[in-house]
């Protein structure tokens, strides 16, 4: 007689059913419970977020949602960190799993079963069903895997920019009971279970479920198989406490860290489209400056986008943005992540913890005699606590080098360096407190047309015997170079400036200079949140550069270079329309490429290029510089080990801080030679004359100052080329 053909089969309810509808009426109030608590949470994080000021950020939708996509699914940015991103690859994919894997049965019994009928509505059964078993146990011990690696890290390594609050443990052990407890759950099902009179536990297609099935032998050989009650029982009780937990995490998702699920996918989507360089203009600046109490800048909470208050909430504390700041490795006050986490501790009106340690509660700070008082105790309004000297201090906000390298890292695509810039507008422009170098800097450009407080006549002194082209005289050109503030007057720089000069006139480039019509670009005043001096050196540019007439603009300082190219169109600018910007790296890659400079002569040096903030992480431009270099015979390029290209870290002089003290223990640029010195190079290349000061600076007081040469790409290339008689 033949054997009777079993076929692998789920049945859902399996031992619970011992009490009739009991389980589902268990299981269906817990979700609709869960629902309304998670519901009620989450809406009252939009009441949050509608409390700030319009942003539009609907624009772009098909790039917007390829982006989402990419970031979401393909885990894109937390794969860039390997390590904490192969973890959390884990954790989500693991997580996603076992969310679909159940939603499919709950498809099955609620729609396809009493819809379709028993036969034909069945989902798990055949070898879909043995598929699904493999899958799920691999992905749920990917799942366990990740989150074990997560509990080891945080817990065992304790990893420096990881801080811990309660919550954070509550959702990991959470999660950890639901993974294990699920193999638990199968594991006992498959030792205790039959099907057609066959104990699963001997039909082969079991062991496709391989971790319920290894603990199904555990199960058996202590006594909890083969139908034993307080195996059954044990079974009955991990299912039920499963539940609970499954919604007890699902109810406290709003509550905790793990908000993220929602909201960093949704702050992916509404992510910022304009160029990275671009700092977010005020809108209606004249108009608000009018007002009789103006809101420039970022003074409270309540002057805040519902954009960046959607940051605070997608925030995961993962440190990553720490992690590269160069102000917080220099030891200053300042970490982006601290900047994100107190604004959300304070916009939820939760304890506030600081980057110290300390925690204060939003009634302890001070409130400029904004204080209230209701039923005998003191309530503040949250939404207009002054945030400078209660949540951020002097150190805090200037030591920023808006190196953009925290928003680079960030997996939730938070905007860090608007925050901090938006904070100093309103010292600058509201409160008028700001330190002392910030005043001279901001009164050289208002009155001098430069940083350095300079006279706007020694402008184009550096070009003395060079016979350089003046616009005025010509009115026309190929090429304007827009020669900037630092090689017009710092010593060092104009030795770039000439070495430029000389290259173009050697490839016969049809180029002109503005001469004293050059003014600052104003990216310093913009940096320093002077944001009404900024536009009036934008608008005296561009109605200068309106004169004439040319094709290129071509810049040796990346920030006068991503200034003119991605903030001047904010307000009326020609670039990418009536002239093309181009770095002066990739300008003369482009005279070599084009056989207009031959480089033949050998420098036989081993070479390590510093690669520029502003030029980098803002304009993805590393290729161009590294051509550039590797085209000279003899040079051997060198990187600084796993701190190069868009990893690389800031000299320190960005942000307005070229002009500043330093703010931490240690000087940015001691700390970012030393890295760029790792390889033992006996030159460093440059394309930044910011980069040039502060590298000058660095090397003279470290005692390189004989050992290392400092040279920009322009003057390497100028030495490689024959002399022209």
């Amino acid at each position: 007689m033949d054997e009777p053909i079993i076929v692998a089969i789920r049945e859902i309810y399996w031992n619970v059913d011992r009490f009739g509808k009991l389980a589902p009426i268990f299981l269906y109030g817990l979700i609709l419970v869960t629902s309304i608590v998670m519901t009620w949470g989450i809406l009252r994080d939009l009441g949050r977020w509608r409390k700030g000021r319009p942003d539009g950020r609907i624009d772009q939708l098909p790039g917007r949602t390829v982006e989402f996509l990419a970031q979401v699914f393909g885990q894109k940015k937390v794969l860039r960190d390997r390590r904490p991103g192969m973890m959390h690859a884990l954790i989500f994919f693991g997580f996603l799993t076992l969310f679909i894997g159940t939603d499919i049965i709950a498809v099955e019994e609620d729609f396809t079963l009493p819809m379709m009928g028993e036969d034909a509505g069945k989902i798990l059964v055949g070898t879909f069903y043995q598929s699904y078993e493999f899958i799920m146990d691999t992905l749920g011990l990917v799942f366990v895997a990740g989150l074990s690696w997560a509990a080891w890290r945080r817990y065992r390594m304790k990893e420096p920019r990881l801080d811990n609050r309660r919550t954070d443990a509550w959702v990991l052990w959470v999660l950890l009971f639901i993974g294990i407890g699920g193999f638990l759950i199968e594991g006992l099902r498959i030792a205790n279970q039959e099907i057609g009179g066959i104990p699963v536990y001997e039909q082969a297609w079991a062991r496709l479920a391989y971790v319920g099935f290894g603990l199904a032998i555990v199960f058996k050989a202590i006594g909890l198989g083969d139908g034993s009650a307080i195996g059954l029982n044990l079974h009955l009780l991990l299912w039920f406490t499963h539940a609970a937990a499954t919604g007890a995490f699902i109810a406290t998702l709003p509550f905790s860290k793990f908000k993220h699920i929602f909201y960093t996918p949704l702050n992916t989507f509404f992510r910022d489209t304009a160029p990275r360089g671009a700092l977010e203009i005020i809108p209606a600046l004249e108009a608000e400056i009018e007002k009789d109490e103006p809101r420039l800048g970022i003074a409270t909470l309540g002057d805040l986008s519902w954009k960046h208050r959607l940051d605070l909430d997608a925030c995961m504390r993962c440190g990553r943005c720490q992690a590269v700041c160069p102000a917080h490795a220099s030891g200053a006050d300042l970490s982006p992540k601290y900047i994100i986490t107190k604004l959300h501790d304070l916009m939820r009106e939760e304890p506030i913890h600081f980057k110290d340690g300390t925690v204060k509660l939003v009634t302890q700070l001070e409130m400029d005699g904004q204080e209230g008082e209701e039923g005998g105790k003191v309530t503040i309004d949250n939404e207009r606590v002054p945030l400078y000297e209660n949540l951020f201090t002097e150190n805090e906000l200037w030591s920023c080098t808006t190196c953009y390298a925290c928003v680079h890292e960030c997996p939730a695509m938070i905007e860090h360096v608007d925050d901090i810039v938006g904070a100093r507008r309103h010292l600058t422009m509201i409160a008028s407190e700001v330190p002392q170098g910030v005043k001279r800097v901001l009164e050289g450009i208002e009155r001098a047309g430069n940083p350095w407080r300079l006279p706007a006549g020694e402008r184009t002194a550096w070009a003395e015997g060079l016979d350089v082209p003046i616009m005025a005289e010509q009115e026309e050109a190929e090429v304007l170079f827009w020669v900037g503030c630092a090689p017009s007057y710092d010593e060092r720089s104009k030795r770039v400036a000439r070495a430029f000069v000389q290259l173009l006139q050697q490839a016969g480039v049809n180029f002109a200079i503005l001469g004293d019509e050059e003014t600052c670009n104003g990216d310093p005043a913009r940096r320093m949140g002077e944001e009404l001096l900024y536009q009036a050196q934008v608008e005296q540019n561009i109605e200068t550069m309106k004169q004439y007439k040319f094709k290129t603009i071509v810049t040796t300082c990346p920030h006068c270079f991503n200034t003119i190219k991605n903030e001047y169109p904010q307000f009326g600018g020609g670039a990418g329309v009536d002239y093309d910007v181009i770095h002066h790296t990739e300008f003369l890659a482009r005279l070599v490429a084009e056989g207009k400079l031959k480089p033949v002569k050998p420098l036989g040096e081993k070479v390590v290029y510093h690669d520029p903030c502003y030029i980098g992480r803002y304009n993805d431009i590393y290729d161009a510089p590294r051509e550039l270099l590797k085209s000279i015979p003899g040079l051997e390029l060198v990187e600084a080990p796993d701190r190069n290209r868009e990893r690389s870290m800031c000299c320190g002089g960005g942000g307005g801080n070229v002009w500043l003290e330093g703010w931490g223990k240690e000087q940015v640029n001691y700390i970012r030679l030393e890295q760029l010195t790792e390889a033992q190079p006996a030159t460093l290349a440059m394309s930044c004359p910011f980069c040039m000061v502060m590298f000058e600076d660095a090397a003279k007081n470290t005692g390189r100052d004989e050992s290392l040469r400092r040279r920009d790409i322009a003057e390497l290339l100028l030495e490689a080329l024959e002399p022209t008689v």
